[in-house]
């Protein structure tokens, strides 16, 4: 992706362990005052969450000017292309970056017969607009929290 066309600036690089903590602050400056309305912030449970959770392997870096702004989770498997998390600092945000990553998981997951699959928190409705302009629907589900959203890559 370096040197990419659209977005010169923007390459991605593999996370490592040495990552974790760089993952760590960033979710937190992202989704501090989500997860504070909704169960409230507890600093070494979310330490500990995010000591149970971080896949480094699953994950790479999100580099604008070869810096480090951002993180973007994947997994998957034969039905489809999973996005775990996509965190994207605030000074970058808005600037195409994210909008830009999802559709090429789009365009990988047409190429191969998949769909795109992705949680996102009842809360973040920026988070949700994006998705939904992205061709995103919602699945119907009980969670009072989360909302399960999919891209069939049909068109």
């Amino acid at each position: 992706m370096q040197n990419n066309i659209a977005l010169p600036e923007l390459s991605l690089r593999p996370c490592t362990p040495a990552d974790s903590q760089f993952f760590y602050e960033l979710k937190k400056l992202v989704l501090f005052h989500y997860v504070q309305a909704i169960w409230g912030w507890d600093e070494q449970v979310q330490q500990q969450f995010h000591a149970d959770n971080f896949h480094p392997n699953q994950t790479q870096i999100i580099l604008w000017q070869a810096q480090p702004v951002g993180t973007i989770e994947l997994l998957e498997d034969n039905e489809k292309i999973f996005i775990s998390s996509l965190y994207i600092h605030p000074d970058y945000q808005n600037k195409k970056i994210g909008s830009f990553l999802v559709q090429q998981q789009i365009h990988k997951a047409k190429a191969s017969g998949k769909k795109v699959a992705l949680e996102v928190l009842r809360l973040n409705t920026r988070a949700q607009k994006l998705y939904s302009a992205l061709g995103f629907v919602t699945i119907p589900n009980n969670d009072t929290i989360k909302l399960y959203m999919q891209n069939n890559c049909t068109s």
